[in-house]
């Protein structure tokens, strides 16, 4: 853990093995919004939040409207964005909503009678089975960076959480944008919007279907936005 200071904000900078304690709060009501909108390593640090198994802080920074603030500063998709505030808007604790959140979770990702409607990982999408080519590509990927997943880690290397929190170490390292989009290109975007179907098509709650777009619609900004700055540095 590192402190640091922006614009004299007192930042709490967090490594990728700090995995319990993800972001500070002071961050979402402080920073002004260019720099949220700039800092690419906590916006994928806040994605894999949301697509790790719900806990306590995440249920805390929903319920408190810190995750929606922090949507609203990327500017996707706000509609969506005011559907998801609404919806928290109708939970009297935060036990209340962690409880709903881990139950649809559980029965989207974890486990359901006869199958898992919505698998987090690449390779099912891609070879149909758990630790597949795919995942081996991706942790080939992994190793030439020095990402080690951790051992008490239980989900395959290609998980989505997984893949989110690659993409924010990435972007604490020097001179890897365009690695970073490569990587949003071939090992996410090409396959969300399939988990995104599933997801739409079998969620009891509106949060993931609601999480899903807003982060897709995210992530085709994100290689937009890279190719119009790679165009313009060709001209």
């Amino acid at each position: 853990m590192k402190n640091a200071k922006i614009n004299g904000v007192k930042i709490i900078l967090y490594s990728v093995k700090e995995i319990g304690i993800i972001l500070d709060i002071e961050l979402f009501y402080n920073i002004k919004i260019k720099m949220i909108q700039e800092n690419r390593s906590v916006i994928y640090k806040t994605f894999a939040k949301l697509f790790y198994y719900p806990d306590e802080e995440l249920a805390a920074f929903l319920f408190n409207g810190v995750i929606t603030e922090f949507l609203n500063y990327l500017k996707i998709n706000l509609k969506n964005v005011e559907k998801l505030d609404e919806w928290l808007d109708s939970f009297e604790n935060k036990t209340q909503l962690l409880e709903a959140l881990q139950v649809e979770y559980t029965g989207l990702y974890i486990t359901n009678y006869p199958t898992i409607p919505a698998p987090l990982f690449k390779s099912y999408y891609y070879e149909k089975e758990i630790l597949g080519q795919s995942t081996e590509n991706i942790m080939d990927t992994y190793e030439k960076f020095n990402f080690h997943v951790s051992e008490q880690m239980q989900e395959p290397a290609d998980n989505l959480a997984i893949l989110f929190e690659f993409v924010h170490r990435l972007s604490e390292l020097e001179n890897t944008y365009s690695d970073q989009i490569s990587f949003i290109q071939n090992e996410i975007l090409s396959w969300i919007e399939k988990l995104a179907v599933k997801i739409n098509a079998t969620a009891k709650i509106p949060f993931y279907p609601l999480i899903i777009n807003i982060i897709t619609n995210y992530l085709k900004n994100d290689v937009t936005q890279y190719e119009i700055k790679l165009a313009g540095a060709k001209i």
